[in-house]
């Protein structure tokens, strides 16, 4: 299933039963959480909750899937853009933040139950390469229009500096539980010096 098919809900009471385990998973710890709770909380029965998801691994799955898709639509403004890059970047990361936070919970739990540390979990590649792929095609669309130096590849540049936001988010917003609202224009214009600084 691609990432942008698996985040779209079948119906309402899908959609219920994805808010209801969010709203609780901000409330209980994992150990907690069952299948009875969400399925109180979305107003319908534990049968029609195991209907849509097997587990409440399955759950929280989709969950992640969602907030994926939530950060690579919030990125549009840099990845899709073709004004000033650096005011994009600003845009973009911001709204990536704001996702970041509001599913911080979701997260943190993905984070914690992969045991990988402050690595993103690998389940999450595919959402982290269609990523990659955007900023590298914004990236090269940059170079062909000659504003940012063509002297390093822009899957080499997209893949290290999204690297970057990503441990500084895994680590500082995910695990740390910090606010990276005073990170943004940092790392925006690290991005920026980084892609479209003058070359050697």
């Amino acid at each position: 299933m691609t990432p942008e098919l698996a985040v779209r809900s079948r119906n309402a009471t899908e959609e219920a039963i994805l808010d209801a385990a969010r709203q609780t998973l901000a409330e209980v710890p994992w150990e907690r959480l069952t299948m009875d709770a969400i399925a109180k909380r979305a107003f319908v029965s534990r049968t029609a909750v195991y209907f849509y998801f097997d587990s409440k691994d399955a759950v929280v799955e989709r969950l992640v899937q969602r907030a994926f898709h939530d950060i690579y639509e919030a990125a549009a403004p840099y990845l899709d853009g073709i004004g000033d890059p650096r005011r994009e970047l600003r845009t973009g990361l911001a709204r990536v933040v704001a996702v970041v936070n509001s599913n911080q919970d979701v997260f943190l739990l993905a984070a914690r139950h992969s045991n990988r540390g402050e690595r993103m979990p690998k389940g999450w590649r595919p959402f982290i390469m269609r990523l990659v792929e955007g900023a590298t095609a914004r990236i090269a669309r940059d170079q062909r229009r000659g504003i940012a130096p063509a002297d390093i590849p822009p899957r080499v540049s997209s893949q290290a500096l999204l690297g970057m936001i990503e441990g500084h988010i895994v680590r500082d917003v995910i695990i740390g539980g910090s606010d990276a609202n005073d990170s943004i224009k940092l790392l925006a214009e690290l991005w920026y010096r980084a892609v479209y600084a003058g070359g050697p």
